[in-house]
């Protein structure tokens, strides 16, 4: 799976959301069946009936009742999500409250990937059975070195730390080069975000990126 997650990036919001989107309905099928689109919240039912499988950035674990600001798991899949990012480097949390969002989302039926920053992380957070792990070394995301040239053995290492959980990884991620080394290195996919959402052509940036999947 190819995982984009738009986070509060100008191209990826509002307007320029539905642009985006509505490139990468041009795709074919076989190639957006491998995509997730993690856009911003106030977002999400802009692309409810679009065909693109949609995941929230961040839940919170709270039900129905006096929560304001919460980001509530049961209105987020009536708005069309079918998963969720938690603890993404620029939202983390502690282990109890990633094992309540993995817990909500679990009643819910949405698909979770917990993210980590380290392969220690992975091996951790296997213990809360999320769905998936997205292994993302934080001084990589955002930058023109990619994981997969920096850090390959950590990959591996985060892949073997992981156990039964499938991996991601992320941080740099850019070339289907970077995409074709992290599933030597036993991935199942990758988590981008800038290399995609603030690309001159997101369309040709997919494609690049799905051709290893």
């Amino acid at each position: 799976m190819l995982v984009i997650n738009l986070k509060a990036y100008e191209n990826g919001v509002g307007s320029n959301l539905e642009r985006f989107t509505n490139e990468i309905l041009g795709l074919n099928k076989e190639t957006k069946e491998k995509l997730v689109i993690c856009p911003q919240t106030v977002d999400i039912l802009r692309l409810k009936d679009k065909e693109i499988d949609l995941y929230a950035q961040h839940i919170d674990a709270n039900s129905y009742g006096s929560h304001t600001g919460s980001n509530l798991a049961n209105a987020l899949k009536d708005a069309g999500i079918k998963g969720t990012l938690i603890n993404h480097s620029e939202k983390r949390l502690s282990d109890r409250k990633i094992k309540e969002r993995i817990t909500k989302a679990k009643e819910l039926d949405l698909t979770t990937i917990v993210c980590a920053q380290n392969p220690e992380e992975c091996e951790k957070y296997s213990n809360f059975e999320p769905d998936y792990l997205a292994y993302e070394p934080p001084e990589l995301i955002g930058g023109d070195i990619s994981v997969s040239s920096a850090n390959p053995d950590h990959i591996e290492k985060a892949v073997k730390k992981s156990g039964e959980i499938p991996t991601l990884t992320g941080a740099g991620i850019k070339t289907k080069e970077d995409v074709r080394k992290s599933i030597e290195l036993g991935c199942d996919g990758v988590l981008v975000a800038s290399g995609i959402v603030k690309s001159e052509n997101p369309v040709k940036k997919i494609k690049n990126l799905c051709e290893p999947l």
